[in-house]
This record gives C-alpha cells, sequence and structure tokens, in this order.
C-alpha cells in the first residue's frame, strides 16, 4: 500500500476501486485532488474578498472576524 493510497482512503473513505488504482495512478488522482482542493480555497477566498466589498469599510473588519477569515 502507497501513501498516495493511504491518503485517498482518508479523504474519500474506504472506497474499493482505490485498490485497483496502480501506485502512479494513485500519485496522480491524489495530485488532481489536491490541486483541486488549491483551486477552490482560491476561489472561495476571492469570491468572500469580493463580497465584502459590498459591506461598509467600517464594518469589514467585524465582519471578517464573524466568517473566520
Amino acid at each position: 500500500m502507497t501513501a498516495a493510497r493511504d491518503e485517498l482512503k482518508r479523504e474519500l473513505g474506504d472506497i474499493g476501486a482505490i485498490e485497483t488504482l496502480t501506485d502512479d495512478q494513485a500519485v496522480a488522482l491524489l495530485t488532481a485532488f489536491n490541486g483541486a482542493r488549491r483551486r477552490q480555497a482560491a476561489i472561495l477566498t476571492a469570491a468572500r474578498d469580493e463580497a465584502l466589498r459590498h459591506v461598509p469599510r467600517l464594518l469589514r473588519g467585524s465582519v471578517r472576524r464573524v466568517l473566520g477569515a
């Protein structure tokens, strides 16, 4: 069992199909999965920042804290 398969199982659950992947396929899938997560996080951050532009400046700090940003 490779580290890539172990991490895929942690992220996706114990899906039987993970066992059928070759080591190279598991690494490629994990790389794609992590890249998608990074892109999603960047998009969500940009959307949050754009939404905060509609909040009056005096309230932005408080709203950021409430949002956990």
